[in-house]
């Protein structure tokens, strides 16, 4: 492993083993990191190329008590890397976001779990320097809840590609995921399939995909 990449895996685990108390500097030094070392400073600023973070956010934040990463590596490490901007602006309030999305007897170990460790494993990843794939390190047994805010993630992202005949079944797809009703999420998705164009198609599969896991548990 490279001596700049073993410097940036340093700072995140750094990171992920500080006190809450410490999260500021953490970042901090996360961005120094990322600023002074100029192979991962250009890989990272490749994943922000047509990156909406304002959209990518409101979808990540969408379910009160969860977070929803995106399922990519390329989006997955520049909305943690603008978020990572925010805090340190000023611009996100991370107390907010752990109380609001990161619900836990720990909220701030499944930030470092959900976040940090993500960053890490998916800049590496996109390097080249770890192939692995990377599995969030959680205690939860609610799979099911899981998958659900996955879906909720993608339908999202699906909006733009609904055609107005569809709009009812969309809205009604959403709020049978938020509410969980695993039966009436596939059962809306059939009817809104129907009613998505072209461009949006390859979306409506990997919403499938998640939906067959979701009925079958």
């Amino acid at each position: 492993m490279a001596d700049d990449v073993i410097e940036f895996e340093k700072v995140l685990d750094l990171a992920c083993r500080s006190k809450f108390i410490m999260v500021d500097k953490r970042i901090s030094d996360i961005l120094k990191c990322i600023a002074s070392n100029e192979r991962i400073f250009e890989t990272i600023k490749g994943t922000l190329k047509d990156f909406d973070f304002a959209k990518e956010l409101k979808i990540a934040t969408s379910i009160d008590g969860h977070f929803s990463m995106p399922n990519d590596d390329v989006r997955a490490v520049a909305l943690c890397f603008c978020i990572f901007n925010a805090i340190d602006d000023k611009k996100i309030e991370i107390t907010q976001l752990l109380a609001k999305n990161f619900t836990s007897d720990d909220p701030y170990a499944k930030f470092c779990d959900q976040v940090f460790l993500r960053f890490k494993v998916s800049t590496m990843a996109i390097l080249g320097e770890e192939k692995q794939d990377f599995v969030v390190q959680t205690k939860s047994t609610d799979v099911s809840k899981e998958l659900l805010d996955r879906a909720l993630y993608l339908a999202n992202q699906l909006d733009e590609y609904v055609k107005n005949s569809g709009k009812i079944y969309y809205e009604c797809l959403l709020r049978s995921i938020k509410m969980a009703d695993k039966m009436f999420v596939g059962v809306f998705f059939d009817l809104l399939r129907k009613n998505v164009s072209k461009k949006g198609k390859t979306l409506v599969k990997e919403i499938a995909s998640v939906i067959e896991v979701i009925e079958k548990q």
